[in-house]
C-alpha cells in the first residue's frame, strides 16, 4: 500500500516537473519575442499599433500567470511526495493533509486552464483582427463573421470543459477536451486561409502592374504566415494525439508525452503569432507603408 501511494506521488511529481520545465523554457522564449515585438511596434507610426501592443502585453501577462500556476502545481506535487515518504500513509493526519493538498492543486489547475483558454482567445482574437485589417474596407464585416463565430465556439467549449473537468468533477474528465483543441485547429486554418488568400491576391495585383519589389515582400509574408499556421496546427494535432493515448495512462512515456504537450500549449499559443509579427516587421521595416498592414 505504501509503495503504491509513493509510486503514484513520484510519477505525478515527475510529470509536473516535466511540464514546468518545458513551460519555463518556452516562457523564456516568448518573453524575449514579446519584448522584441513591443519594441518593433513602438517604431511604427500607425493608428492600430496600440491595440496590438495592448494584446501583446496581455498575452505576456497571461503567459507569466500560467507559468506561475504551473510552478505552484508542481510544488503541490512535491509536497504530496514528501508527505508520502515521511509520514504514515494510514494516519488521519496524512489523509487530511493529502486531501487538503489535492484540493489546492485542483483549484490551481482550474485557474491555470482558465488562463490557457483566455490566452488562446486573446491570441486568436489578435489573429482575427489582423485578418480584418488585411482585407480592408468593404469586406471587413462579412469576412470576419465565420472566424469570430469559430473563436466564440472554441472559447465557450474551453470554459465549459474546464468547469466540468477541473471544478465540478475534478480529475474525472467528464468532457472531452480534444473537442476544444479540434475547434482551435479549424479556427486557425480558416484565419490562415483567409489572411494568406487576401495577401496572395494583393501580390498578384502588384505583379500585374510591375511592382515586383513589393510583390516579393508579399510572397515572404505568405510564406511566414503559412509556416506559422502549419506549425501551430501540427502542434495542436500532437496535443490531441497525446490526450487520446495518454487519457488513461498514469505513467510511462505516453503519460509523460501528454504532460509535455499540454505544458507547451500555454506558451506556444503565444509564440506562434508573435513569431509571425516579428518576422513580418523585420521583413517590411517601420516605414514600408505598402506592406505595413500585414502587422498594423
Amino acid at each position: 500500500m505504501a509503495d503504491t501511494v509513493f509510486s503514484t506521488a513520484w510519477t505525478r511529481m515527475l510529470q509536473d516537473v516535466c511540464k514546468s520545465a518545458i513551460a519555463l523554457f518556452l516562457g523564456g522564449v516568448y518573453f524575449l519575442l514579446g519584448v522584441v515585438a513591443f519594441y518593433l511596434f513602438s517604431r511604427r507610426n500607425t493608428n492600430e499599433r496600440v491595440i496590438f501592443m495592448c494584446a501583446i502585453a496581455a498575452m505576456l501577462c497571461l503567459a507569466i500567470a500560467e507559468l506561475v500556476m504551473q510552478i505552484i502545481v508542481t510544488s503541490f506535487s512535491m509536497r504530496l511526495l514528501f508527505s508520502a515518504g515521511m509520514q504514515d500513509i494510514e494516519s488521519v493526519s496524512f489523509l487530511k493533509q493529502q486531501a487538503s493538498i489535492e484540493h489546492l492543486s485542483d483549484m490551481t489547475v482550474f485557474v491555470e486552464d482558465l488562463i490557457l483558454v483566455t490566452n488562446n482567445a486573446v491570441a486568436d482574437g489578435l489573429f482575427a483582427y489582423r485578418c480584418y485589417l488585411i482585407w480592408g474596407p468593404g469586406h471587413n464585416k462579412q469576412i470576419i463573421v465565420l472566424p469570430l463565430l469559430l473563436l466564440l465556439i472554441t472559447t465557450g467549449l474551453g470554459y465549459i470543459t474546464v468547469y466540468f473537468n477541473d471544478l465540478r468533477a475534478a480529475g474525472s474528465h467528464s468532457m472531452d477536451s480534444r473537442i476544444g483543441f479540434a475547434f482551435a485547429i479549424v479556427t486557425n486554418l480558416v484565419l490562415t486561409g483567409l489572411t494568406a488568400g487576401r495577401i496572395w491576391w494583393t501580390r498578384r495585383e502588384l505583379r500585374i502592374v510591375g511592382q515586383e519589389k513589393f510583390a516579393q515582400r508579399y510572397t515572404n509574408a505568405i510564406s511566414v504566415l503559412l509556416e506559422s499556421g502549419a506549425a501551430y496546427c501540427l502542434f495542436l494535432v500532437l496535443v490531441i494525439i497525446a490526450l487520446t493515448f495518454g487519457r488513461k495512462a498514469t505513467s510511462g512515456p505516453t503519460a509523460t508525452f501528454a504532460s509535455l504537450a499540454y505544458g507547451a500549449a500555454g506558451q506556444l499559443v503565444n509564440i506562434v503569432p508573435t513569431v509571425f509579427i516579428v518576422r513580418i516587421c523585420l521583413f517590411t521595416g517601420p516605414d514600408s507603408q505598402k506592406v505595413s498592414k500585414f502587422v498594423v
